[in-house]
């Protein structure tokens, strides 16, 4: 069976108002659940919907509940409220009766301000082709995985016993596309593994307990083609079976797209 392009997903999520089915194919799942940067892409455009177009996503806050499998699922996504300048969106996964994500949405108009500062410039690192290609590998790498092309460029690889600590390289979609809106920046930002995988000597799995998103507008068209994104995650602390870290995204013109944090569970 062909893989499932991310743009038709998107589309399906689209017009949930009336709550209609949606269904993660298995070529987009982590494991046991579906992977999350999918998900949160889904809850995303569910949320556009419920908003002008002239306010631009700024904060998104995801809490990954519990597993989505393979069964139907709907979206439920409401305007909580919309004042003179901000519109907060609340978007609710639901599977068989039970919350598996929520998230909720800030988008905000444009605001004269006195205050503008410059974002972290992109990291130094070998450019994508001299950085090491990932393929994927049935059965050892998550099946989304194959949805993307990986250039590795900074850290240790995942299992190695040798790193932990950071991450870093290149990201693009294998699908194509010349209008990656945030919708398809939010699904890059998650492909990644968890830098604290590479402390580890043999396979153990991770997932997301908590994610914050914060997008960096600046004067740049959102809507950019499928090029090279440059990606850096550090681990701030982890003991106890959790990590808490933070990441970056450039655009392909190396200016910051994109800035997150995140709890992640780890199972070893």
């Amino acid at each position: 069976m062909p893989d499932t392009a991310f743009a038709t997903l998107l589309d399906q999520a689209q017009n949930t108002a009336a709550e209609k089915r949606l269904c993660v194919p298995d070529d987009w799942m982590q494991g046991r659940t579906a992977y999350g940067g999918l998900v949160a892409a889904m809850a995303l455009n569910s949320m556009r919907g419920h908003v002008a177009r002239e306010r631009k996503v700024r904060s998104l806050l995801f809490s990954f509940v519990g597993p989505l499998d393979s069964e139907p699922f709907s979206i439920r996504t409401q305007r909580l409220r919309s004042g003179k300048s901000v519109t907060t969106i609340e978007s609710k996964i639901i599977q068989n009766d039970k919350i598996c994500c929520t998230a909720v949405g800030s988008f905000g108009g444009d605001r004269d301000s006195q205050i503008q500062m410059e974002p972290i410039g992109r990291l130094e690192m070998p450019d994508p082709s001299r950085a090491i290609e990932l393929p994927y590998i049935e059965g050892l790498t998550p099946a989304f995985t194959r949805h993307f092309n990986y250039r590795w460029a900074l850290g240790e690889f995942p299992f190695s016993g040798k790193g932990g600590q950071e991450i870093g390289g290149w990201i693009s979609f294998r699908e194509g596309t010349n209008c990656l809106t945030e919708e398809w920046l939010v699904a890059l930002a998650d492909a990644w593994p968890t830098p604290v995988l590479s402390k580890l000597k043999e396979p153990a799995a991770a997932s997301t307990m908590t994610w914050n998103l914060g997008f960096v507008h600046l004067d740049r068209n959102t809507c950019s083609e499928n090029e090279w994104w440059a990606y850096h995650c550090v681990i701030d602390s982890a003991e106890r079976g959790y990590a808490h870290e933070r990441s970056v995204v450039w655009d392909p013109e190396g200016q910051l797209a994109l800035y997150s944090y995140q709890t992640t569970t780890v199972f070893a």
